[in-house]
């Protein structure tokens, strides 16, 4: 088996169609590659009818909505390509970008990890990947000082008249790896239930030596609107573990002054930043968005609160949680 394609789902069923659509239509002569599909628990019902409607792909049951970093290791274990390839199910793939990555890795072995460039379903290019955090590149109003501060240095670093760029980061959305690589990192960290896992995941591949690259010579659309925004209250529930992850990560790549540094300011900026539309929230209770502020607000203390008691950072939704 030449590729393995892992995707994780949580109800996420009408993008995951269109993704699956885009994977099964590709004409596999030139190389063998399988899909492999994992479900977080949707416990909706749609998994035996998505199975019935693709039937050449392989769904795997987690046995509960264990997050993102859990689902890639569990699809991982199950492949049986060389190379590896993470996608979000609201991507749109094409034949020229695999197997044009595919062929990059091949002949540039420095290359560890890649990605290629991503659209939206407007046309309008993203930005999927970034450097690594540090005490002014962690958070909003340190990081862009410091990107306007070094413009100049950034803008020739990631040019997009670059055929490859070397980013610190990709996003997690698109990632292909040779398997055998995948192995030597120990697989992803399931301290992380929802975001920065790709970060650190990049994070263990740069700590070995290996290099993460993009292509901008291939791209793929990425159809944002997941289950992390699904209503209010997941919504108020993802960005919340957003700012979870970012503690998890500095618990995780500092110590000392610096650490208490990045916790301090993530802290301040998660209570502060967001308590003005928490407070509005109360007589405007009616008002979806406002309504999510107030729930995030809550989580966000609820969160503090278990830190101090359970003595760790991670979400009390991570996988490895029970173990700290």
């Amino acid at each position: 088996m030449d590729l393995s394609i892992v995707i994780v789902n949580y109800r996420g069923w009408k993008h995951l169609g269109f993704c699956l659509d885009s994977l099964v239509s590709i004409d596999k002569k030139a190389r063998s590659m399988e899909i492999i599909v994992v479900d977080n628990d949707s416990g909706d019902g749609q998994l035996s009818v998505f199975e019935k409607q693709f039937q050449d792909v392989h769904f795997i049951s987690n046995k509960g909505n264990l997050g993102f970093a859990s689902a890639c290791n569990l699809g991982a274990a199950r492949s049986k390509g060389e190379y590896l390839l993470f996608l979000n199910p609201d991507i749109i793939a094409n034949a020229e970008a695999i197997f044009g990555m595919m062929e990059i890795l091949s002949t540039t072995p420095d290359i560890v990890l890649l990605s290629c460039r991503q659209q939206n379903n407007a046309g309008k290019e993203e930005h999927p990947y970034n450097l690594f955090p540090d005490l002014f590149t962690l958070n909003g109003p340190p990081r862009s000082i410091y990107k306007a501060i070094h413009k100049k240095e950034l803008d020739e670093r990631h040019s997009r008249e670059k055929d490859l760029i070397y980013p610190d980061w990709v996003s997690g959305s698109v990632m292909m790896t040779r398997k055998e690589n995948f192995l030597k990192t120990g697989g992803w960290n399931e301290d992380y239930w929802l975001y920065y896992e790709d970060v650190e995941f990049c994070r263990q591949i740069s700590n070995l030596g290996g290099r993460i690259a993009l292509s901008n010579r291939y791209s793929m659309i990425h159809n944002h609107g997941g289950a992390t925004r699904i209503n209010p209250k997941t919504a108020a529930l993802a960005k919340a573990e957003v700012r979870i992850s970012k503690h998890v990560y500095v618990s995780h790549q500092f110590n000392g002054v610096k650490a208490f540094l990045l916790h301090l300011f993530t802290i301040l900026g998660s209570v502060f930043g967001k308590l003005i539309p928490a407070l509005f929230s109360i007589p405007f209770f009616f008002n979806r968005k406002l309504r999510s502020y107030g729930r995030l607000y809550v989580r966000l203390w609820a969160y503090y609160f278990g830190v101090i008691k359970n003595g760790t950072w991670l979400s009390p939704r991570a996988p490895n949680f029970q173990n700290k």
